[in-house]
């Protein structure tokens, strides 16, 4: 066992929160430390983060204030800065503007954000639908600075009968994982020449695990207030898969094999992205060639394609560049969910070298 930690918070948001935060305060303090390392690289003080940060904790605390509450009692309970833990959760939208060294951005710039390089080798997700099994797969690839700050959270609100059971990086919200009603989601990063001023996506993604059937995942995908896109790989019990793409302004619904990785599928979207990075290429391309060559139906079988290395450098069990130090991409957990039998396992870390623990979900249901 590598000691997975499992954390379950229930009642008020801000309630919730603090339980969070003071259960897994060393990880929430090591990952808030990381980062503020990162965004001190780029010479980005606390003055321009909060510049950077007002529009979307603005955006956040209007359309969705209980997951502001949220972190803000994580940011008690781990007694870290809320306004770190809210660029934590907002990174996706901050990082294209990080890339120069004194942070600052022009307007055009700010204009023309979309330009930048792609995010980088972010997530592959996909599903597995067999003899009356439901099985949904993904690998979190993020930033290695962030490696071992990775908890399991079930988070019952108080508030309404949804519940969620989601493997995260623990500044996160949850995201990946299933919920209450026994439907899974996988999320993959995206960017878009739409990008703007909103919701931070990762709230969006929060929003999104607690839908309960495709008509609500479509919707609450497709939030009309989010800043940015993401690819949403929902897996309903008995049902068919619905792979979901998103641009700040625009929703598409994906055709073909319910696999995602980091570049737009959909015919419609694929021109207001960036060229797909040969990582994100790859890895799409080898999960559809390994779901079509090996036909998984279980999930140790499942688990054996999310270790594959046979596109190195570019593989789906990614790991970290020495070279690139701590801000290379590396799998940071990897998720297995059999929705039927309501059945969870994660990996800490890759899953070449770290076994799956079976997550007892009991409370969730």
């Amino acid at each position: 066992m590598t000691g997975l930690k499992v954390v379950r918070a229930a009642g008020g948001h801000r309630s919730r929160g603090e339980q969070i935060g003071r259960e897994l305060r060393e990880e929430v303090n090591r990952s808030v430390d990381f980062y503020h390392r990162y965004f001190e690289r780029r010479g980005i003080s606390s003055e321009r983060l909060q510049e950077l940060l007002t529009p979307y904790l603005v955006a956040a605390e209007t359309h969705f204030p209980a997951y502001v509450s949220v972190l803000e009692g994580m940011s008690i309970g781990a007694t870290v800065p809320i306004l770190e833990l809210f660029a934590i959760n907002a990174f996706e939208e901050l990082e294209p503007f990080l890339g120069s060294a004194d942070g600052r951005i022009s307007s055009l710039e700010r204009k023309e954000r979309y330009a930048a390089p792609a995010p980088g080798e972010r997530c592959s997700s996909f599903v597995v639908t067999t003899d009356g099994t439901t099985i949904l797969a993904h690998n979190e690839h993020w930033l290695v600075g962030d490696a071992g700050n990775v908890a399991v959270v079930l988070d019952a609100p108080d508030d309404r009968t949804v519940r969620v059971a989601s493997p995260t990086v623990v500044c996160c919200l949850p995201a990946v994982g299933v919920n209450s009603h026994g439907v899974g989601q996988g999320i993959a990063s995206l960017t878009a020449s739409d990008d703007r001023e909103g919701v931070p996506r990762v709230l969006v993604s929060r929003s999104s695990l607690e839908a309960r059937d495709p008509a609500e995942a479509l919707a609450m995908a497709g939030m009309p207030a989010r800043s940015g896109g993401y690819g949403h790989t929902f897996a309903f019990p008995g049902g068919e898969p619905l792979v979901v793409e998103t641009t700040a302004e625009r929703v598409a619904v994906v055709q073909g094999p319910p696999v995602h990785t980091n570049h737009y599928l959909a015919p419609e979207l694929v021109p207001l992205g960036p060229t797909p990075s040969a990582g994100s290429s790859v890895r799409h391309a080898r999960v559809v060639e390994l779901l079509e060559e090996r036909r998984p139906s279980r999930a140790p079988e499942v688990m054996e394609i999310l270790r594959d290395h046979a596109t190195r450098p570019q593989a789906i069990c990614q790991h970290a560049d020495p070279a690139e130090g701590e801000e290379a991409d590396a799998v940071l957990f990897s998720m297995v969910a059999e929705l039927e039998s309501g059945r969870m396992w994660v990996a800490p870390g890759n899953p070449c070298e770290t076994e799956y623990e079976d997550v007892d979900l009991g409370d969730l249901r």
